[in-house]
């Protein structure tokens, strides 16, 4: 007796127990409790959906095709002697309607509703997501009901957190922050891109600009922002109007952004084709099931969505086949582009999978996971406009290397024939017609022996000479650069009003004979230039020699000249050309009213 007692007692005490257990799990199953550290907690696995206990532990509300209006129950105790302020919030800004009711004498009373179906002014928080208010007395307990209406015949996806008032102050400050870093960074690639579409005239970066702005409105309306900044109190938003709009215009604005940055029309026609017509096949489909044959789209909602979806995979495939090929013609640029694009794929395949299917939770820290690729797109996609306005000016910098190459090749055999001419007109003149003419003075000499043509004569005979050394100085080898300076120094002033101080100082006896003939004729095209252009009274040469190098310093009194606003005429880009076949360097100072000063420095040679 006493040992079936025994086993009666135990069993007892084991119920009971058990019973303790799964009432106390019930407890902290169905109801939140909030003690002093509450900061924030999610709903889900505090209540019913539909009246429902659901066995789905995801972390968030997915309500499927069928049911246009959904309700959540949740009761939370207040574990304290202080009244808390609380906040309801709801992740997903494009809800149609959500009514809050508390339980009170076992009925629910409606204590606020919200949604895009109502103005904005009817919000009962100011915040760029739906939120309620809720304040809980000392130790209360309060059960509540969220009504939920969604688009008919479409799924609707959200989470929802109860949040301590300061706790949802503080996460809202660091979003609103990331929200400006991200709509900055967006208005910088803007401004960017127009800048640039002006300075180089090309429809692709004005392109590039249109995309930033639509994908950035699109943003803006799928986090709620939109209808916080964008909307006066009265307005209610329109989801087709601006969400709807806003994405299919970003969709075509990327695409054909796309197009001009793969250089598709160039490389890969058929394919771009290919990608131009299921373009225009997804946005009018979209456009159409949205403005036209609502009705029709409510009805087979599911299948014109998937239908969709697999062109939309079938184009973004395409598009990373653009993207391979473009790698052989330009890796950099379809590197850059690629990575953008993935980010791109990323947050728009995983919105997919989220708003959908519920198959994944793509919020983080209370923002969605397309904001953040989005953000990422941005910042690669800037630095493959960045790297293409590089790329343009690179080219054209090496094209105008390449013309500078040219004109100095072609001025250099310009003068190397100039040279050739001047020896052969000075052969001419002093072998031919020098010859003869002292050949006729010896005639007329014998014949007629009179001074006055004899000496009218050695005139012409001077002149020819004078001339024939200005144009190529014969003895230039024999005597050298300096003396042929001296030399020419001298004869000018005796042939014009110029003063010439000509000096010397350790200038080289000796140089190579075209070093020679370079030096001289840069020195007759300067003293030239003074004499046509500078009005000048006084000259001053001066020749200086170094152990590696020497000098000429060539300077006049005359008027002078602005080097800033004067080009390069012919006889300037002659002594340039003639000084860089040398390996030497002419530099000049010129001030207006006080004169000219040119030096050339070369190496010894």
């Amino acid at each position: 007796m006493k040992r079936i007692c025994f086993h009666k007692l135990v069993w007892s005490l084991l119920f009971l127990a058990l019973s303790l257990f799964f009432k106390i799990n019930a407890q902290n199953v169905d109801t939140l409790y909030l003690g002093s550290g509450f900061q924030k907690e999610n709903i889900r696995l505090f209540s019913k959906v539909n009246g429902l206990k659901s066995n789905n532990r995801s972390n968030f509300f997915y309500f499927g095709f069928e049911k246009e209006y959904n309700t959540v129950e949740f009761c939370v105790k207040n574990t304290e002697n202080n009244s808390k302020d609380l906040v309801l919030e709801f992740t997903n800004a494009l809800i149609r309607g959500i009514v809050l009711l508390k339980k009170s004498n076992l009925l629910f009373q409606p204590i606020d509703n919200t949604g895009i179906d109502y103005p904005v002014s009817k919000r009962p928080i100011a915040h760029r997501l739906f939120a309620f208010p809720i304040k809980l007395k000392p130790y209360e307990v309060a059960t509540y009901k969220i009504e939920l209406k969604k688009e008919s015949g479409k799924p609707l996806v959200t989470t929802i957190f109860l949040k301590g008032f300061q706790a949802f102050s503080k996460q809202n400050s660091i979003q609103q922050t990331i929200i400006g870093i991200y709509f900055g960074i967006s208005v910088l690639s803007i401004l960017f891109s127009v800048f640039v579409f002006f300075i180089l005239r090309k429809g692709s970066y004005l392109i590039y600009a249109l995309y930033i702005i639509f994908l950035g409105l699109f943003i803006s309306a799928y986090t709620g922002i939109f209808s916080q900044i964008f909307l006066s109190e009265n307005d209610v938003f329109d989801k087709y109007k601006h969400y709807v709009l806003f994405s299919e215009i970003s969709l075509l604005l990327f695409v054909v952004f796309s197009q001009k940055i793969l250089e598709t029309k160039t490389f890969m026609p058929k394919l771009k084709k290919a990608v131009d017509v299921l373009l225009i096949i997804l946005v009018s489909v979209r456009l159409l099931i949205h403005f036209a044959f609502t009705g029709v789209f409510e009805k087979y909602i599911q299948v014109f969505m998937n239908l969709w979806y697999v062109i939309f995979i079938v184009m973004l495939e395409l598009v990373v086949i653009e993207i391979v090929k473009y790698f052989k013609t330009n890796f950099k640029r379809s590197s850059l582009f690629a990575f953008a694009y993935l980010f791109m794929i990323i947050g728009v395949c995983t919105t997919i999978l989220y708003h959908s299917y519920g198959l994944i939770n793509t919020m983080i820290y209370g923002l969605p996971i397309l904001f953040y690729s989005s953000f990422l797109e941005i910042i690669f996609l800037t630095f493959t406009i960045i790297y293409m306005v590089k790329s343009i000016y690179d080219e054209r910098n090496s094209l105008s290397e390449k013309l500078i190459v040219e004109e100095k090749k072609n001025l250099t055999a310009f003068i190397h024939g100039e040279d050739k001419v001047r020896k052969r007109i000075s052969k001419e003149l002093h072998d031919n017609i020098g010859s003869q003419l002292g050949y006729l003075k010896r005639f007329i000499s014998e014949k007629l022996n009179d001074n006055a043509i004899n000496d009218a004569i050695d005139t012409i005979c001077n002149d020819i000479r004078n001339l024939s050394h200005e144009v190529s100085p014969s003895d230039l080898t024999f005597i050298g650069f300096e003396h042929a300076a001296s030399d020419l120094a001298n004869s000018l002033s005796k042939q014009t009003s110029l003063t010439l101080d000509f000096s010397s100082y350790n200038f080289p006896k000796q140089l190579d004979e075209n070093l020679e003939t370079q030096l001289y004729r840069v020195l007759q095209e300067a003293i030239n230039n003074i004499i046509k252009h500078a009005d000048a009274t006084h000259i001053n040469i001066q020749l200086v020699g170094h152990e590696d190098y020497s000098s000429i310093i060539i300077e006049d009194n005359g008027n002078g000249f602005n080097l800033n606003n004067t080009s390069l005429g012919l006889g300037l880009k002659n002594m340039t050309s003639r000084i860089n076949q040398i390996g030497g360097t002419l530099e000049i100072d010129s001030v207006i009213g006080k004169g000219t000063s040119i030096n050339i420095t070369f190496p010894n040679i």
